[in-house]
This record gives C-alpha cells, sequence and structure tokens, in this order.
C-alpha cells in the first residue's frame, strides 16, 4: 500500500491483466517463504545460562519482551531518539506489531548480538509471522547496536547516504549498493522535479531506504512479506530487486507522497492507489530522457482492464475494502474512479478535491489503522467537489458500461 498506503510496489497485470496485485506481498502474501540471510548461532541448549543485566544480551532480551507483552515504552526505550527516522519508524513497527496481533497474526522476535568493539554491534533482527489465511514467514534484518549510558539500542541498518543537490531527497543505501542508489536518486529527483511544477506540490523532505531483498523490508515494517513500502512519516522503502522497474515504481510511490501532502494524509486507499495507478501509466521518459506526461495511456489500461472484466464497484463498494484486498479493487476500480474523474472533469477539479482533504486534521497512523475515518473523509470530499457519491458511481458505471 501506500503503506496500504499507499502500499508496496504495484504490478502492472493488476490493471492490464485482471491478475491479483498479490497486495499481502506488496504491502504480504508470500508465494514461497523465502530463506533470510544467516546469522550468528545462538547456540541455544534445553538450560540456557542466565542472562546478566548490563550485557547486551540481557538489552536484546528485554526488546524480545517488549515485542512479546506489546510493551510499546519498554520498546521505544531501546531505539535510538537521537535517529529521528528510525525512532519514528520504530514506533510505528510496534504499533503494527500489536494491530497485526489484533488481527490474528502470531508475531515475535529472535534477537543475537555480535559485539564489534566497546560502543557498537551488530545485531539479528529475526521477525516471525504467521497467520491462519497465509504462509508463516521469517524475515531478518540486520540493525547497528550503539551504547548509551551503559545500554545497547538500535540503530538502524548502518547505511550511507546520497542527498539531491536541493538536500530534499535522501537516499539510504548500503555499501555495494552505490549504482542503485545513483539511479534511485537521478530518477526521483527528475519526477518529484515533474511533479512539483506540473501540480503545484511544495513536497516535504523525501527519504527513500534501499534495502537487499524483501526479507530486510518486511522485516523493518513488519509484514508477511514486502516488495515495499510507503507511508507518510516514514521513509519510502525499496528492495534492490525493483531496479529494473525503478522509475514506474517511484512515479506510482512519489505519488503517495504528493497526495500523502496535499491532502493531509487523509485520502482513502482507493484515492490513494487509483490515482498512482494512473500516474504510474501516464509518466514516462521521452526519448530525450525527459519526464513527460501521456494522458492517454490511463485511458487505454481502463479500457483493457474493462475488456477483461466487465465490472465495476461503487465509491461505497470501495470504501468497504479491507486493508489486505486480495481481488487488488484499491488498484484497478481506484484507477477506474480517478481516470473517469480526471477525463470527465479535469486534473485540476481533481487536485481541488484532493486539496479540500487538507482541511481535516492529521491522524499520525498508518492508513490502514485509521480506514474508516479517511473513507468518511473522502467520500465528503468527493461530494463537495461531485456532488452525491451515488450519483458519481452511477455516472462511472455510464460511462465504461455505455
Amino acid at each position: 500500500m501506500k503503506g496500504i498506503g499507499m502500499w508496496g510496489i504495484l504490478l502492472v497485470c493488476v490493471l492490464l491483466t485482471g491478475c491479483n496485485s498479490n497486495s499481502e506481498q506488496t504491502k504480504g502474501e508470500p508465494k514461497k517463504e523465502q530463506t533470510p540471510p544467516s546469522e550468528p548461532n545462538k547456540n541455544k541448549q534445553v538450560e540456557e545460562p542466565e542472562v546478566k543485566k548490563g550485557t547486551p544480551e540481557w538489552d536484546m532480551l528485554q526488546i524480545e519482551q517488549a515485542v512479546e507483552n506489546n510493551d510499546e515504552a519498554v520498546f521505544m526505550s531501546y531505539q535510538n531518539s537521537e535517529n529521528h527516522l528510525f525512532f519514528k519508524e520504530q514506533k510505528r513497527w510496534i504499533e503494527e506489531a500489536k494491530f497485526k496481533k489484533e488481527q490474528g497474526y502470531t508475531l515475535s522476535v529472535d534477537i543475537s548480538f555480535m559485539k564489534e568493539n566497546d560502543t557498537k554491534g551488530k545485531v539479528y533482527f529475526r521477525v516471525k509471522m504467521s497467520h491462519p489465511n497465509f504462509e508463516s514467514t521469517n524475515n531478518l534484518v540486520i540493525y547497528q547496536a550503539i551504547k548509551v549510558n551503559e545500554k545497547w539500542i538500535l540503530n538502524d541498518v548502518p547505511f550511507e547516504t546520497l542527498t539531491s543537490e536541493s538536500g530534499s531527497i535522501t537516499v539510504y543505501y548500503k555499501k555495494g549498493q552505490e549504482d542503485t542508489a545513483q539511479k534511485t536518486l537521478k530518477d526521483a529527483t527528475d519526477i518529484v522535479a515533474f511533479y512539483s511544477k506540473m501540480f503545484n506540490w511544495k513536497p516535504e523532505p523525501i527519504s527513500i531506504k534501499v534495502y537487499s531483498n524483501i526479507n530486510e523490508v518486511s522485516a523493518t515494517v513488519p509484514w508477511v512479506m514486502l516488495s515495499g513500502w510507503n507511508e507518510i512519516g516514514e521513509s519510502l522503502k525499496i528492495n534492490s530487486g525493483v531496479m529494473s522497474q525503478i522509475f514506474k515504481y517511484l512515479a506510482h510511490e512519489l505519488t503517495h507522497k504528493m497526495v500523502g501532502d496535499i491532502t493531509n494524509d487523509n485520502a482513502s486507499i482507493y484515492i490513494q492507489e487509483g490515482f498512482a495507478t494512473y500516474l504510474q501509466a501516464a509518466i514516462n521518459r521521452d526519448g530525450n530522457g525527459m519526464v513527460s506526461f501521456d494522458p492517454q495511456k490511463p485511458i487505454e489500461n481502463a479500457q483493457k482492464a474493462m475488456e477483461i472484466s466487465n465490472t465495476l464497484k461503487t465509491i461505497e463498494e470501495l470504501g468497504q475494502i479491507d486493508y489486505t484486498d486480495p481481488e487488488g479493487s484499491m488498484y484497478r476500480d481506484g484507477a477506474l474512479l480517478s481516470t473517469y474523474l480526471i477525463e470527465t472533469k479535469g486534473i485540476n477539479i481533481f487536485f481541488d478535491m484532493l486539496k479540500s482533504l487538507s482541511a481535516f486534521e492529521y491522524i499520525d497512523k498508518r492508513i490502514e489503522h485509521k480506514l474508516e475515518m479517511v473513507n468518511s473523509r473522502t467520500v465528503e470530499a468527493i461530494e463537495k467537489v461531485y456532488g452525491p457519491d451515488e450519483q458519481v458511481s452511477a455516472d462511472l458505471k455510464n460511462y465504461y458500461l455505455k
């Protein structure tokens, strides 16, 4: 999602071929469990030696128990508050862990520590998740640990950084990923500049974290299995496996950032994913390598989608989509709605609708945790600009089914 919002990587086949978007893979469900990187053997035995207070092993045990007990205060006391982005993301992490358990998931962490010197170490942070409807997963990310006031705390993956000339976009990457980081920064910079000029977007600072694989991304959210992640207030997370389609991926995900900024993060997922799918189709590089906009591409995609399945969801039905969205309706039907509104009333009116959502207060939660509220606010914005949602839905069907 976007994270839901704004959630993960969009596969083009959702709109063009009607296939399942695997939203639990791109915001979870794995097709198969993948083996994460190896970690040090914790040498567990039937009778483990007592862990002594004051040791890094004792600190790691406190984190494990905090996750098990849903103890946000203790969990956050072991995160580096000086690393503001990571600290915010870890707060969202423990909130997500608690939410997932409420949704019927089992979730636990298993942590190994490897000391590098007196003040730094590596933490092998393994997240185990399962659900009756999905395969179990075992995802691993390796964090840096630092010693602060006689206490070992987490301090994110030891990233290198690249920053745009304007200072507004920062790409975080690991050693050996320099080419990936350069390509990501170039595409992101060009797309943000284009969106800013075309849509009068004044973007907040953007952080993009590049991970080695989907296991790492998934462990940092936490989610069963993710290709990428994107929520307002957090970094845009990608794995290096998307580099073959990075321009289109960023066109989609940076739309989420733009819509989040413009709406005060109050747009529902079918507007978020629908408009991101629209721009993903419309935004390309021309023969000279410049970013260009072709409004005909989303129209062609909409026509193909209707040829494959002659069905449409109403706005009310779109508002009832579960955040896992097994049918991919937030992408397909959301894109059909966005394309219809833009083609019949114009993109400026569409942005008037988005801007009206900024009148509502910001709710500092991931979209999936505030779905009911943002759905209600989105309907109010649609009705303010376009008229009663029932009539908009009826006109939508007449437009595509005429």
